[in-house]
């Protein structure tokens, strides 16, 4: 086939006798596998096992929502958060919201269904179970802090003596230090190397 940059391909004659009947049938299998979880009817768990996990009633959060946003000001006033537009009564508050901010109020709805179907699914993505926890490794020994089996120098910073962490050259705190420390830090990484 030409190619606009003036190459030339073309593609091989067809491999006949590599693929083997078994390899057929193992992608087969794989297909399969991969595709019974998808094709299988969703698992939904009974009300009563979603009511101890925690199934939301949506009118109940509604109404949570309503007066989570309806403030009393005063004696007669009332405040509406959403819109900061005050009222004489609670009531009001209440239509108010359900008519000027239902997109609100719709969000509500939505996101309780959204969660109690999570609840109800019973392939539903969740953590991992806790393993038990790998018997200690052994200690370092003496004089040795860190972790096992790093060599002293690993252990003390890239090969400078432990205790001594000195900042990164080109960094204020490389000119901060004093120029003895400084000297004996350079006289002694030269004659480590």
């Amino acid at each position: 086939m030409p190619h606009r940059c003036g190459l030339v391909h073309v593609r091989g004659p067809l491999p006949v006798a590599k693929i083997t009947a078994t390899e057929v049938s193992e992608h087969q299998k794989m297909c399969e596998e991969r595709l019974a979880p998808l094709l299988s009817p969703s698992e939904n768990l009974s009300e009563e096992e979603a009511a101890r996990l925690g199934k939301k009633d949506p009118e109940q959060e509604v109404e949570k929502f309503l007066s989570a946003n309806t403030q009393e000001l005063s004696k007669d006033k009332w405040l509406c958060p959403l819109s900061g537009k005050k009222f004489k009564a609670p009531e009001f508050v209440r239509k108010h919201i359900l008519n000027k901010h239902a997109e609100k109020v719709a969000a509500v709805r939505q996101e309780v269904e959204f969660f109690n179907n999570f609840l109800l699914d019973a392939k539903r993505p969740s953590l991992p179970e806790n393993k038990p926890l790998p018997p200690p490794a052994q200690a370092a020994p003496p004089g040795l802090p860190g972790f096992p089996g790093q060599s002293p120098q690993q252990q003390s910073l890239l090969g400078y003596p432990p205790g001594i962490r000195p900042p990164m050259p080109g960094f204020p705190g490389w000119l901060s230090i004093n120029w003895s420390t400084r000297r004996q830090l350079l006289l002694w990484r030269f004659s480590v190397i």
